[in-house]
């Protein structure tokens, strides 16, 4: 009972010391959210009369202005690719939740890059190379790579 208690105390705590904020994202939409908290390139919020707690990469969001008092904070600037030779401006997103917000465009398979006398992890940092050359080409600022027991890989491209 007491734990009961506890966690709907907590529950309703959260979004009693939220803030309304009003988040951008790259893409130009802008929503009137409950700020909660900004940690690990993840941004946790909640809509207004509402207790249902959301999660967005800060790397789809532009820009948080607090209602209040008008502060105005930027979070992430648009990365923006245009050819293969930006492709050391293309991000590889390491955690399922760095994705939340973007749109998921592409998928590249491939063998991951094998050479004798590399490490593995040199040989997985080639392959980081070349998929990020693929996503380049086509304009894409994010890609999150997936590798496969059986020497493959599959890679996830993401935009804005």
């Amino acid at each position: 009972m007491k734990v009961t208690f506890l966690t709907l105390a907590l529950v309703l705590g959260f979004n009693a010391f939220a803030q309304t904020h009003q988040l951008v994202k790259h893409d130009g939409v802008a929503h009137q959210v409950n700020f909660i908290k900004h940690e690990n390139n993840v941004i946790h919020y909640s809509q207004p009369g509402s207790h249902e707690h959301h999660k967005i990469s800060s790397h789809a969001v532009a820009s948080l202005k607090d209602l209040k008092s008008a502060e105005h904070k930027t979070v992430s600037h648009k990365v923006a690719v245009s050819s293969k030779a930006d492709y050391h401006k293309v991000q590889v997103l390491h955690h399922q939740d760095h994705a939340v917000g973007l749109k998921k465009v592409a998928t590249f398979k491939g063998q991951l890059n094998r050479a004798k006398g590399i490490s593995s992890a040199e040989q997985f940092e080639h392959t980081k190379r070349s998929v990020k050359y693929k996503a380049a080409a086509q304009g894409y600022p994010f890609v999150a790579i997936n590798k496969k027991n059986n020497g493959t890989y599959e890679a996830i491209a993401y935009t804005y």
